[in-house]
């Protein structure tokens, strides 16, 4: 083969690699922008799954709240029972019943039980209504 022909089949070797080459550059760049455009849309779903999750923690959080306050009103409560219940015991093996009414104690204790019953209630109904809220959220979506 003549210096010529060798060349004339090199040229002939890169012409057939070119149209080779720009399908294989269009294949890559379709699928690089298929790679773009699924990073874009996992991107999107992240971040909406993100957003409820921080709600639902946000929503959890604020039940959990609820529920230690109630807890703690509850023992709160207990506890004073508990103090009423021996000053009620102490008075009445002193034979002192009859001034049980008058007693500052027992005024004072019987007057923070209510208080605590009406403050449970209400924290109750509040626990009742932010549930309710949050299954009625969980039923929009």
């Amino acid at each position: 083969m003549s210096e010529e022909e060798k060349q004339k089949e090199k040229q002939e070797q890169v012409e057939e690699k070119v149209p080779h080459s720009d399908r294989t550059s269009k294949l890559m760049d379709g699928m690089m922008k298929g790679l773009r455009d699924f990073g874009s849309v996992a991107m999107e779903k992240a971040e909406a799954y993100g957003k409820i999750a921080s709600n639902k923690a946000e929503e959890l959080t604020k039940m959990g709240k609820i529920k230690l306050d109630i807890h703690q009103m509850n023992r709160s409560r207990a506890k004073q029972l508990s103090d009423l219940g021996e000053l009620v015991f102490n008075l009445g093996t002193d034979d002192k019943l009859a001034e049980l009414g008058a007693h500052e104690n027992y005024v004072a204790l019987v007057k923070s039980i209510a208080d605590l019953n009406s403050q449970i209630k209400e924290k109750e109904a509040l626990h009742v209504h932010v549930e309710k809220l949050e299954n009625d959220d969980e039923v929009k979506d």
